[in-house]
């Protein structure tokens, strides 16, 4: 579901915990620039602002930029579970699957 900018930036501040005048601090943005973002003000964000956003939280810039791709953190955990058992050695690899077969058995297995 495509959401509007207000949304996501909504969505961004509860998910983070933050207040819109933290958030302009860590972005390095006006306070008042980040609320003309969540009143819907301001129906725009630049790329370079997008992708420190993606950088600080996660959120993909596509996503903050169209309210479209992989949406949130979906991808960017995805990419860190994937890179994460890709660095695994042998015996590492051996304890996960013993431990999402005994996962699949459910809580009674």
């Amino acid at each position: 579901m495509k959401t509007n900018l207000s949304e996501r930036m909504r969505t961004v501040l509860r998910e983070q915990g933050l207040k819109q005048v933290e958030l302009a601090e860590q972005l390095g943005v006006s306070a008042n620039y980040i609320s003309l973002l969540v009143n819907g003000k301001k129906q725009k964000v630049s790329l370079t602002l997008a992708k420190l956003i993606e950088s600080l939280y996660g959120y993909p810039a596509e996503w903050i930029m169209e309210g479209e791709g992989a949406g949130r953190r979906v991808e960017l955990l995805r990419q860190r579970v994937l890179n994460r058992v890709l660095e695994m050695g042998v015996e590492d690899l051996l304890q996960l699957r013993a431990f999402l077969e005994k996962e699949k058995e459910g809580p009674h297995g």
